[in-house]
């Protein structure tokens, strides 16, 4: 059996190592030569729970369920039927997390409904591979295509 910890060597990230790999591409012509860089391949998905005021959104997604050392991303969010998720607008961004919930800043003209999902990308994997017995595998089209256990 092997055993490894790391997670960044799979998924990256949409944060941390975006803006250490943009740092060293600004440095290098042979890392500006690698193309558009890392690709985030690790997403929480969580619903949307609340919409208390106009500017302010709850989420079913906390620090138990993701690293929060560099809060999450919304990149993409999607409604019951969707056949794709959508990109999320700029605006949209996590002000906190509490054990079970996200609280996100949006502006007043958001689309976002309750029981609409919002993708997040990550930092520090590792920490979110943690919160996860199982995290599944999907394809382009979000379909689940296998699932991977972890062990911490």
């Amino acid at each position: 059996m092997v055993l490894t910890r790391s997670g960044c060597y799979l998924t990256h990230d949409s944060h941390m190592y975006h803006e250490a790999f943009d740092a060293l591409r600004e440095r290098s012509l042979e890392a500006r030569s690698l193309g558009a860089g890392l690709i985030q391949a690790l997403e929480v998905w969580a619903y949307v729970q609340s919409r208390p005021e106009p500017t302010k959104v709850l989420l079913t997604m906390g620090k138990r369920d993701v690293s929060y050392d560099d809060m999450p991303v919304a990149l993409s969010w999607a409604r019951h039927g969707d056949v794709r998720p959508r990109a999320m607008p700029e605006a949209h961004v996590v002000t906190g997390l509490n054990d079970q919930h996200c609280h996100m800043s949006v502006p007043p003209n958001s689309p976002l409904q309750v029981g609409d999902m919002v993708g997040f990308g990550i930092s520090h994997p590792c920490l979110t591979f943690d919160k996860w017995q199982v995290i599944c595998v999907v394809d382009d089209d979000y379909t689940v295509t296998s699932a991977i256990r972890t062990f911490f």
